[in-house]
């Protein structure tokens, strides 16, 4: 018999499943990568900034959040810990694709509360292999 503190293990019947948001203040960046990901059949939302991505967020529960760093108002050092305390005890894989790329970027990303740090412009391979390991990893 299972132990009943362990959490149960989700199961996805497929990609679309797979619930992913998108922030990003670029336009162009989000609804690329929107559209991509979409078209391999993923759950894909979008936000344009913290405030609406955490409105998104509470509702549809992504699995994988990848938000910018530089967003308007408040940036995505501080939109992390909001995502986590969000998501409670549910898991969330939490990566910053940024622009910000020296070493201290990361080390802010990951006191944060990012799990990656994925410098863009993000090659749409990489992008793919990233967001297929995280559906394996779940």
């Amino acid at each position: 018999m299972p132990d009943s503190s362990t959490p149960p293990t989700t199961v996805f019947s497929g990609n679309s499943d797979f619930r992913i948001l998108l922030i990003d203040d670029n336009c162009d960046a989000i609804d690329s990568m929107g559209s991509l990901l979409t078209l391999l059949d993923y759950d894909v939302r979008t936000a344009e900034d913290a405030e609406s991505a955490l409105v998104i967020a509470a509702s549809f529960r992504p699995h994988l959040i990848l938000s910018d760093i530089g967003l308007p108002g408040m940036d995505g050092y501080q939109l992390a810990p909001e995502l986590r305390r969000l998501a409670g005890e549910r898991k969330l894989v939490l990566a910053a694709a940024t622009g910000y790329g020296l070493a201290s970027d990361k080390k802010k990303a990951r006191e944060a509360g990012f799990d990656y740090h994925l410098v863009k412009p993000l090659d749409a391979d990489m992008l793919i292999e990233f967001v297929a390991q995280q559906l394996r990893d779940y």
